[in-house]
């Protein structure tokens, strides 16, 4: 009866631990969460590269940091000559970039090419010009400053300015911007006039010319030897004179004055339009044709 007793106790504990074992197998059961793993060969974010600032000494610049080549009126300070080396120019020069389009003056005759910029890479292309003659001076530079612009390849900034190297990376044209004169106001000194024989020739030594533009409309100056005066009006870049009056005297010193003179009141009398680049203002003929040039006295 014992053993009997036993035997069934036995049996019913181990039903109870099978059924145990099985409901509980039957439960669900919640994975652990797994920790996020970054794979063996994940790359690593790279960090932006910094933008350079644009030179302080250039003024606006891209938005890559480098100088604002287009929309500037630059002046030529530097070209790269004969001789293979960079030099100081003899007359005044401008170069213009804008809308694909670049033009100015050598010193003696106007120039125009078309661009093409691609960051600070730059072509030009088709290069032309007018074909008025000036001292040898003026042009060797004029034919350097066309030879440098035909081997640009790219620019770069240089101290005030920008510089148009090659594609060795050398420097052939070094540029600053322009300051601009107003036409008023300004004691304008003639360096160019044009002779009436197709050709503009600089001063005789030892001459001044002078013109002066007042805001009521009267030019007035001196013509190398006489005093002369003028009205004008303008409309937009165009200017138109009335008859020139002038004292009568004569002059012997320096040599030659006196035909210079009659050269540059002639030379008034066909003007039609006029523009200022800088200090410099350039008084033109109906055609193109350079008339006169002057500087701003004290600049």
């Amino acid at each position: 009866m014992q053993k009997t007793s036993v035997f069934r106790a036995m049996s019913l504990v181990g039903w109870l631990t099978i059924a145990a074992l099985f409901f509980g197998a039957c439960q669900p059961v919640t994975a652990p969460s797994a920790e996020p793993s970054t794979p063996q060969n994940a790359a690593t974010p790279a960090a932006e590269e910094p933008v350079a600032p644009a030179d302080e000494n250039v003024g606006e610049a891209t938005e890559g940091g480098a100088p604002m080549l287009e929309g500037v009126i630059w002046q030529v300070i530097e070209y790269l000559n004969a001789d293979g080396a960079l030099g100081e120019t003899v007359a005044e020069a401008t170069i213009t970039f804008e809308n694909g389009r670049v033009g100015g003056n050598t010193g003696c005759n106007n120039f125009f090419a078309s661009y093409t910029l691609v960051g600070q890479q730059l072509t030009i292309a088709q290069i032309g010009s007018t074909m008025m003659m000036c001292e040898d001076a003026i042009m060797a530079q004029e034919q350097g400053i066309l030879a440098a612009l035909g081997k640009a390849a790219a620019y770069a900034p240089k101290e005030e300015g920008v510089a148009l190297l090659d594609a060795s990376g050398a420097v052939v044209l070094t540029l600053v911007p322009q300051p601009q004169a107003s036409l008023t106001g300004v004691v304008w000194l003639a360096t160019m006039v044009n002779n009436g024989r197709q050709a503009v020739v600089s001063l005789v030594e030892g001459a001044e010319i002078t013109a002066t533009f007042d805001e009521e409309g009267t030019l007035f100056g001196s013509a190398g030897c006489n005093n002369y005066r003028t009205s004008y009006t303008l409309d937009g870049d165009a200017i138109a004179l009335a008859p020139i009056l002038s004292t009568q005297k004569f002059c012997s010193e320096p040599e030659g004055v006196m035909e210079q003179e009659a050269n540059y009141l002639a030379a008034l009398e066909t003007v039609a339009t006029w523009s200022i680049r800088g200090d410099v203002l350039e008084l033109r003929d109906a055609d193109g044709a350079l008339a006169v040039s002057f500087r701003a006295a004290g600049r």
